[in-house]
């Protein structure tokens, strides 16, 4: 009988994870693999926010070889986290993510994160912030 693993190694539910490339194609190249990561070898569906209008470019460095997964990209034009929490959330309840990345932020350690912590546990999923070190 298969194992079911109710918890994704790297990517603890509930939690909010930082982290930081040295430029914005690094950290685009860092989204890309944890996309890859969850989408195929978890199979997990993930949300993905870009802040600087780069979800096409993810979604083409990205391959999906499972049939069961889906990657949703969302091209977030207001910065402000309480809009892309409620857009996550919806998203966790309409269309059963379970992990969502938000990337564009300067410097993912100095985000306000209470809001992302209280609905990273309430929805018991992993919420990744990617950014950049300058």
């Amino acid at each position: 009988m298969a194992e079911i693993i109710n918890q994704i190694p790297g990517f603890e539910n509930g939690r909010v994870h930082c982290v930081c490339a040295e430029d914005a194609e690094g950290a685009l190249f860092l989204s890309a693999q944890m996309v890859s990561d969850l989408l195929n070898k978890w199979n997990t569906n993930v949300v993905f926010f870009s802040l600087t209008g780069r979800a096409d470019a993810l979604e083409g460095m990205v391959q999906n070889e499972s049939k069961a997964t889906r990657l949703y990209t969302v091209d977030q034009k207001n910065p402000d986290l309480r809009v892309i929490i409620s857009k996550a959330q919806g998203m966790v309840n309409r269309k059963f993510v379970r992990a969502v990345i938000i990337e564009g932020l300067q410097h993912p350690d100095q985000v306000p994160q209470r809001g992302l912590e209280q609905f990273a546990t309430s929805a018991k999923v992993p919420v990744i912030l990617v950014g950049t070190n300058t």
